[in-house]
């Protein structure tokens, strides 16, 4: 009998003692996401000179900015440099990524930029030759109480308008801007 117990002990004893064998590891890949189909935007891949209007600033400041694809596929990378002006003290960079999400169905841009320049932007797509991006990351501040959805319209293959504006917080006045590129 007491065998017995002893037998019966050493058992549960064996079944409460956390086992040390090796973990199962799963070998299932991550399934890759589909590349997105960048063939209504391939016409932006080169450098463009734009042009951009605002209706409180006295001139037009001048941007260059390059497409190109990225390596993997994934992303169209946007290179911008905005020149020196009156009220742009330095040259500005800015680097966006653009890319299609197929869950979600609408393309997003990420952008990042110097003096902590930072941005995430949504679109549904083409339209006809019209593309309306939101910013979701916009939060209204001291300089800027509200704006509007950016639309690029495509007036060929090599040349682009945008218009946007915005409201001024501190007087309320409604800012236009108005961008014009076309493609080297």
């Amino acid at each position: 009998m007491k065998k017995a117990i002893l037998l019966v002990a050493a058992v549960l004893l064996v079944l409460a003692t956390p086992s040390f064998a090796r973990a199962q590891v799963e070998s299932t890949p991550i399934p890759a996401q589909q590349k997105p189909d960048f063939s209504s935007m391939n016409f932006l891949i080169g450098t463009w000179t734009c042009r951009t209007k605002s209706s409180r600033r006295p001139a037009a400041y001048v941007t260059t900015t390059s497409y190109a694809m990225d390596p993997t596929g994934y992303w169209i990378v946007e290179t911008s440099t905005t020149a020196k002006t009156a009220w742009v003290p330095a040259p500005l960079k800015v680097m966006d990524h653009i890319t299609y999400d197929t869950d979600t169905k609408r393309w997003v841009d990420v952008l990042t930029g110097d003096q902590g320049a930072y941005g995430l932007s949504f679109s549904k797509g083409w339209s006809g030759n019209e593309m309306t991006w939101h910013d979701v990351g916009f939060a209204a501040g001291p300089d800027i109480a509200s704006q509007t959805d950016i639309t690029n319209t495509k007036v060929s293959a090599t040349k682009m308008t945008s218009t946007s504006a915005f409201t001024e917080a501190k007087t309320g006045r409604k800012v236009t801007v108005m961008g014009a590129c076309t493609k080297s």
